[in-house]
């Protein structure tokens, strides 16, 4: 049977930090399944940063030539005096620029190959994170359950524990 409400809200309001320190120190299994937990955060946050950086990169490198292409385009169109010239120097422009378009696709393809496989490797660790988590959770349940017997056995219902005892 579980705890009644009033029991569980006295059990839950008695916990204070140096309980909840105790619990980490005093349970290597919900110790590892939080380190797990943390390693794996750490390195997809790092996976998701390291590929922001590289799309901002690309991105700036994309801008940069096509500004620079604009600048050089415009200055060639400004010195034309003669409007069928005008037409072949435009037209003359769209092959760099189809090439740094088909460039920068690629290169965006590249970046984002390489995000998917990192990330994937990354998500290989949660099955170890899920046995760390299923570990925990067989320790905190044989915790209580040896817990709860030990308050039967002074005579305190299941969940209950005298006042002024040991959390």
């Amino acid at each position: 049977m579980g705890m009644r409400p009033a029991a569980a809200r006295r059990r839950f309001e008695s916990i204070d930090a140096e309980d909840i320190m105790q619990l980490f120190t005093d349970n290597p299994a919900l110790r590892s399944q939080l380190e797990s937990q943390v390693d794996f955060m750490t390195a997809f946050t790092s996976k998701a940063v390291d590929t922001v950086r590289q799309l901002s990169e690309l991105n700036m490198k994309l801008a940069r030539q096509t500004t620079e292409a604009a600048i050089y385009s415009s200055r060639e169109l400004l010195n034309c005096s003669d409007p069928a010239q005008m037409a072949q120097l435009a037209m003359k422009q769209l092959q760099p620029a189809n090439e740094r378009w088909r460039n920068y696709q690629q290169q965006l393809m590249n970046v984002l190959a390489g995000a998917q496989a990192d990330f994937a490797n990354t998500t290989q660790r949660i099955p170890a994170a899920a046995r760390s988590a299923s570990a925990a959770a067989d320790d905190m349940v044989r915790r209580s359950g040896a817990a709860d017997s030990a308050s039967l056995a002074a005579g305190w219902p299941a969940g209950d524990q005298p006042p002024g005892a040991p959390h």
